[in-house]
């Protein structure tokens, strides 16, 4: 089965590139960026029929305007109200023709979980690190099969560890420092792991050999995780558990790409 609109991955890393040549940081993340970093596997996204919707980017605020004025040059109508109301930490936009949507979010994610992105983006291009696109599906607290593949592939592709010895790398130590200081992040975070591992056999398309890459650098996360210190505030707030709410309820941030 062919994917629909995988021309959109042709068009965001013109943006990205249009973008960068007039001096602004566009990254891509989402569906999009899940694709450009996996070709060794793209296959499996069709296999998966995991579909592409849209564009996200990532970005700093303090381009805001010229990103909506670049955007707006490119045939984009943005949506002011959004801007406005998030204080410039999305933007949302569709082209007048093809009706494409494209999101911007600067600084960070922030829907469950927040993912900072300032002063990160220089890492990686046309992309947000690979380490961000892991939290970017595991702060997901009602994860849902779409994002589920794009964890499964990410993770099959990707070794987890030090990004010093290859910039693909997902950074073990990076994703340590978030989880050692918010246990609500860390909870969702190892719970959404372990359904990656759950839902493994759903998938017809990943042979023996990727399951077991797949379950090891699970299984390397987790433990790694587990074993790492933690703050002071992270042991008082483990104690409370789930009985509090540890995430920010989507709805009240907008919907997810």
């Amino acid at each position: 089965m062919a994917l629909k609109n995988t021309h959109f991955v042709d068009e965001a890393l013109r943006l990205v590139d249009k973008g960068e040549r007039q001096g602004l940081q566009l990254r891509i993340l989402g569906s999009l960026a899940f694709r450009i970093h996996c070709p060794e596997n793209i296959l499996l996204f069709e296999e998966m029929e995991r579909e592409l919707t849209d564009i996200d980017f990532a970005a700093e605020r303090r381009q805001g305007h010229k990103i909506r004025d670049f955007l707006v040059s490119e045939g984009y109508i943005a949506n002011d109200s959004i801007m406005i109301a998030t204080e410039g930490a999305r933007h949302i936009y569709e082209h007048a023709e093809t009706r494409l949507n494209v999101d911007v979010f600067t600084d960070e994610l922030y829907f469950c979980h927040p993912i900072p992105f300032k002063g990160r983006l220089h890492l990686d291009s046309p992309t947000i690190p690979t380490t961000e696109l892991l939290l970017e599906k595991m702060q997901i607290v009602e994860i849902n099969l779409k994002d589920i593949k794009d964890s499964l592939v990410l993770l099959l592709e990707h070794p987890v560890g030090d990004p010093s010895a290859g910039r693909e790398n997902i950074n073990l130590d990076y994703i340590l420092n978030i989880m050692a200081r918010d246990w609500g992040f860390y909870y969702t975070f190892t719970t959404n792991l372990k359904k990656l591992k759950e839902f493994m056999p759903e998938f017809a398309s990943l042979k023996g050999e990727q399951r077991q890459v797949i379950a090891g650098r699970v299984d390397h996360l987790l433990g790694t995780i587990e074993a790492a210190p933690k703050s002071m505030g992270w042991r008082l707030r483990a104690k409370v558990g789930t009985r509090k709410k540890w995430y920010q309820e989507v709805s009240e941030k907008g919907e997810m790409f």
